[in-house]
């Protein structure tokens, strides 16, 4: 047989091979991508359960159900639980919680320190204040302790106001004191330090006034400011664990319970922004100067931590939704600006503001302190 004869069909064979082998090629390949295109729907549509532990200041900014609702559009739902910041750092316990997210940077650092994550995430933050009344802060401006800024706000020498306290002034002494005649001793009121971070971070400033105006970072700073941080923490008698029952008091109880608080300049907006008609009256936010941010650090325990972190920095309405609970962020937009349509007066920005010790030296401070109290 003449082998040219063969060629013809053989060809044809190999072509219907080739065109059949294409076509499986290319429906398998389809089938993968479509297989593969479901697979990401799927995860893309169940729901991610996140669970994390939380500084109490954020509670309520977890529980808008507009918060929710940003959430639920990633499919997302997050339970939180509220502790201290010092509780949070140490109850790493990824068994429990995808994440972490106390309300300062030394506690943030020791939660670090432990869950080890490769990010972590800073969403918000907020000036500690002091929280007033007008006809307060008028005394404190007559003795030149406070100064009026475009009758909106105040600043304070804090140097000199913890001097008129190391003193044990009181109030029907102050210097200009023609409306508050009372024996009551000038002192700002705080949260327990033991529990509380805004308490901690008026120890950290305070601790850095009393050491020269120098960050704690030694034995023998602890040593030499001590006497006069547990003075100013034992001295107020009673105090509550967090943040939010002194203000409270301080919203409905007036300046005759407590003429000056501690507080978070988020609280303050806060309030003023969900009861604007009280913006006018006598409450006053003075800042300190120096002062010392609260910083909102989320350590991620595991991926879930990751995704609401990444969420809670970067997404726009999640970021203009913590300006309404009065917290400052990054990005273009940043909170004063948005509380100034509301009538609410703050600094753009805050230039003197001083770091808080590591965990290691506040947590020395604070255990001495405890002490004291037993």
């Amino acid at each position: 047989m003449d082998p040219r004869k063969l060629i013809g069909p053989a060809f044809a064979a190999l072509l219907v091979g080739a065109i059949g082998g294409g076509i499986w090629y290319s429906h398998s390949n389809l089938r993968a991508e479509h297989d593969s295109a479901a697979q990401r729907q799927l995860e893309a549509t169940q729901e991610v359960r996140i669970h994390g532990l939380i500084g109490s200041e954020k509670e309520a900014l977890f529980a808008d159900p507009q918060v929710q609702a940003v959430l639920a559009r990633r499919h997302i739902t997050v339970n939180v639980e509220k502790a201290g910041s010092r509780d949070i750092a140490r109850r790493f316990d990824p068994q429990h919680f995808d994440f972490g997210f106390p309300s300062g940077a030394p506690a943030a650092a020791a939660l670090q320190a432990a869950a080890k994550p490769t990010q972590t995430f800073s969403p918000f933050y907020t000036p500690i204040v002091i929280a007033s009344w007008r006809p307060i802060a008028q005394i404190l401006v007559a003795d030149r302790i406070v100064t009026e800024r475009d009758g909106n706000y105040f600043v304070t020498d804090m140097p000199a106001l913890l001097d008129l306290m190391k003193r044990h002034a009181r109030w029907k002494d102050v210097a200009g004191n023609t409306t508050f005649g009372t024996n009551k001793a000038v002192l700002l009121n705080s949260t327990d330090v033991r529990t509380s971070n805004s308490a901690a971070m008026y120890l950290s400033l305070a601790s850095y006034l009393e050491n020269s105006q120098s960050v704690i970072e030694s034995q023998d700073d602890v040593d030499r400011v001590l006497p006069f941080m547990t003075e100013l923490f034992m001295r107020q008698g009673f105090q509550e664990s967090s943040s939010a029952a002194p203000f409270e008091d301080y919203l409905a109880l007036g300046m005759g319970k407590t003429p000056m608080l501690v507080a978070y300049e988020a609280q303050l907006v806060a309030f003023w922004l969900a009861h604007p008609d009280r913006v006018k009256e006598d409450m006053v936010i003075m800042y300190p100067i120096p002062t010392v941010f609260s910083k909102h650090v989320l350590i991620p325990f595991n991926e879930k931590g990751r995704q609401l972190g990444e969420m809670l920095e970067r997404d726009p309405e999640l970021q203009s939704l913590a300006h309404q609970y009065g917290f400052r962020t990054g990005g273009e937009v940043k909170g004063p600006e948005v509380w100034l349509q509301h009538g609410i007066h703050t600094p753009t920005t805050i230039v003197d503001v001083v770091d808080p010790p590591s965990y290691e030296w506040l947590e020395k401070m604070i255990t001495a302190i405890e002490q004291k109290y037993h």
